[in-house]
């Protein structure tokens, strides 16, 4: 039902924020308020009229928008609030996280362009020499796949398939203009803040899910005791508690991280909780937290330079906050990773990895394309269950 009042407002803005069993949908775009360069954040969380919560999306970057002709629809800071708001809703899955799903078949699309793995290699060993030299701790480099599919494709197919897909993802779907939207299946929360408790995770470090029980545990363990993913992770906690103590009174951080499994890849996860101090909400924490480690790296300011001159194709609104947020200071952002832009019959897919000391270019290209396969099988679905044009 949730998907079907998605569907019968095509051709308007569209919203939706699906988590576990609840979600909020929305259509339409009655007011927004836009915002960029640095300080963006302050001008999104001036007081708003009326008690609606109000979906969030921002850029990577405070200027990048203005650079990117795909993400002209997508303003480096937005705050809109649709003509109908419909939530917190049930939303049932229809599938478990590991039920197999279709793959994209190389016929079924045609690849334009993206970051090719000569450019990719030549960027990984750029930024293991500035780590060598002691300019970067880590930086997060990203690559782009641009396919053109077989026919237009409607952006709530994609968000139905990824929500069946991976339930316990952070699914969303913004689409400020007809027929530019932005969708994905993120596991990574960046703040939730209710009354004065907020809650934030570290993800770093990856490994693949194995072929069976015992291959998949034998990963995990190889995972938990790696060296250099638990430096990677290690780096995104530290950069996290010092970002959040001024914001709080106390944080709770455990001592070591766990495994978050995911159909396809497994992470190293921390959650953090604390308290926050009096009149912080959740756009503070967001300017202070965006972006962690886990998408641009440390020091922040020489990773996000090194990102700038290295990366070919401009991130928009990946890796950046999505969500919702409510007129008192609470609400719930993720970080928008897993996820593609479509335009009519084109997907722009993008995917990340962390670089440190002791990083393998082959390796990390090969992290990147398990990432890449969270859009690729949801593309591959709503491709099967759309009705076919022309």
């Amino acid at each position: 039902m949730l998907f079907e009042k998605l569907r019968q407002a095509a051709g308007q803005p569209r919203w939706a924020w699906l988590h576990s069993q609840t979600g909020w949908v929305g259509w339409g775009l009655k007011t927004a308020r836009t915002a960029s360069g640095n300080d963006r954040f302050a001008r999104l969380r001036e007081p708003w009229e009326g008690g609606q919560p109000r979906f969030v999306g921002l850029s990577f970057s405070p200027h990048e928008h203005r650079a990117a002709p795909w993400w002209e629809a997508f303003p480096a800071g937005m705050l809109a609030e649709p003509e109908a708001l419909q939530g917190p809703l049930a939303v049932i899955s229809a599938a478990a996280e590991d039920a197999p799903v279709p793959s994209l078949p190389q016929g079924a699309y045609e690849s334009l362009e993206g970051t090719s793995r000569t450019a990719w290699d030549a960027a990984v060993q750029a930024a293991l020499e500035a780590i060598a030299q002691g300019h970067l701790r880590k930086v997060v480099l990203a690559r782009a796949e641009v396919l053109r599919l077989p026919t237009e494709i409607d952006a709530v197919e994609v968000l139905a398939a990824l929500y069946r897909q991976h339930p316990r993802s952070y699914c969303f779907l913004m689409e400020p203009e007809p027929g530019a939207a932005f969708v994905g299946a993120t596991p990574e929360l960046l703040a939730r803040v209710h009354g004065r408790t907020v809650e934030t995770v570290a993800l770093a470090g990856s490994a693949p899910r194995g072929a069976n029980e015992h291959e998949d545990a034998l990963l995990g363990r190889e995972l938990l005791a790696s060296p250099k993913d638990g430096w990677e992770h290690a780096v995104v906690v530290e950069t996290i508690r010092g970002a959040l103590a001024p914001l709080t009174v106390g944080l709770a951080v455990p001592p070591s991280p766990r495994l978050r499994r995911l159909p396809h890849i497994q992470h190293l996860e921390t959650p953090i909780r604390g308290l926050l101090r009096p009149g912080v909400g959740l756009l503070d924490v967001a300017e202070a937290l965006h972006p962690t480690p886990a998408l641009g790296g440390d020091p922040k300011a020489e990773a996000l330079d090194f990102i700038a001159r290295h990366e070919p194709f401009p991130r928009g609104w990946y890796a950046a906050p999505v969500g919702m947020a409510f007129p008192d200071g609470s609400g719930e952002l993720a970080v928008a990773i897993r996820s593609a832009l479509l335009l009519g019959d084109v997907a722009v897919l993008y995917a990340g990895a962390g670089i440190v000391e002791g990083s393998d270019p082959a390796k990390e290209w090969e992290e990147t394309g398990l990432k890449l396969a969270t859009m690729r099988r949801a593309l591959a679905e709503a491709l099967a269950v759309q009705p076919q044009v022309g």
